[in-house]
């Protein structure tokens, strides 16, 4: 196979991911209103539902949930209630803290954990990426700056930038090690025990199974993108 269409493999691949990182941080962000839910259910409903699919189960999960609840009187009363307990830290007290790194760690909320994150995005060239968005510990602040560092990604496979594609993925790989597999996890399962709805619990379980599959996604690239740019190299050098 050729470096083309290995890009453009790579580039669907990133793409893929960055779409994905996105409506992950927007189920943290976004109130559960008609107009997000709307959007959100035909947006499951074009993905791959099945077993074998990665995040196939959590996906469908997540539609059978929103749908359940949507059809239910208070559906949306419950769901805006449960995302102030869950994603607001302000009724589990002791149980589950607030949607920050530091918070989940027990850390001092202006300690080294958020400076670092606070770092990743400068060196990212994002100024002002917690302008509007949150502190830089922030859950949704964490993965939408996955979804743009996959979106980079994408564009320096589609101009078949090795180099730049290598950079993103690092960035991801560190980014995913040092920070978000650090807390997200571990803060998903508490969610998903004192979630109240099955909207909520099921948006715990697929936040968790991204974190924990993206990782290996970008060890995987990354080593084929080395591969393969060794071997465009060493093809330039006979």
């Amino acid at each position: 196979m050729t470096q083309a269409p290995l890009n453009g493999r790579w580039a669907d691949v990133a793409k893929q991911r960055s779409s994905t990182w996105w409506l992950l941080s927007r189920l943290v962000i976004e109130q559960p209103t008609k107009t997000w839910l709307d959007e959100l259910e035909s947006v499951l409903q074009t993905v791959d539902a099945d077993a074998g699919k990665p995040l196939g189960p959590e996906s469908a999960a997540l539609l059978a949930a929103l749908q359940s609840a949507r059809q239910q009187s208070n559906g949306l009363t419950a769901l805006a209630v449960d995302r102030t307990s869950l994603l607001a830290g302000v009724l589990h007290k002791g149980r589950l803290a607030g949607p920050y790194e530091s918070a989940s760690l027990g850390l001092d909320m202006n300690g080294d954990k958020v400076t670092d994150a606070a770092q990743f995005y400068l060196e990212a060239g994002l100024i002002d990426f917690c302008a509007e968005l949150g502190p830089p510990d922030y859950l949704g602040t964490q993965l939408r700056f996955m979804s743009v560092l996959a979106y980079r990604e994408m564009l320096a496979h589609q101009a078949a930038d090795d180099v730049l594609a290598a950079r993103w993925l690092d960035m991801q790989q560190r980014f995913l090690e040092t920070h978000l597999l650090d807390w997200v996890p571990s803060h998903c399962e508490k969610m998903a025990r004192l979630a109240k709805t099955d909207y909520y619990r099921a948006t715990s379980n697929l936040l968790k199974a991204a974190c924990e599959l993206d990782v290996a996604d970008v060890l995987e690239i990354s080593k084929q993108t080395a591969a393969n740019s060794q071997a465009v190299a060493s093809g330039a050098t006979t």
